[in-house]
């Protein structure tokens, strides 16, 4: 099985520390801009590859704007891997949202 970190870090995502010594898988949109935040239902790094994950969206200055819950990191995978630049990832992630709400 594969290690979560090597996972995600293939996606391109890096652990960073998000609060109180919390973690979250983080990718930065654009230089200076929004962010998404990959983590666990209870806004934790995730365990394992087959839990459930919350993907987050957030401004430069760390204000929530919308969030798309996946059934596991495999499903996630599956869809943000489908698009080539950072911004046709996410509206990979808002199209899957709106079909699985």
């Amino acid at each position: 099985m594969q290690n979560i970190m090597d996972f995600y870090e293939d996606l391109d995502f890096e652990e960073a520390e998000i609060e109180d010594e919390l973690t979250a898988f983080f990718f930065e949109i654009s230089p200076g801009g929004n962010y998404v935040l990959v983590t666990d239902e209870d806004g934790n790094m995730p365990k394992n590859l087959k839990e459930p994950v919350i993907f987050a969206c957030y401004t430069s200055e760390g204000s929530f704007l919308w969030s798309a819950g996946f059934k596991n990191s495999y499903v996630f995978k599956e869809i943000w891997s489908a698009a080539q630049t950072p911004e046709q990832k996410l509206t990979a992630v808002q199209n899957y949202k709106e079909v699985h709400p």
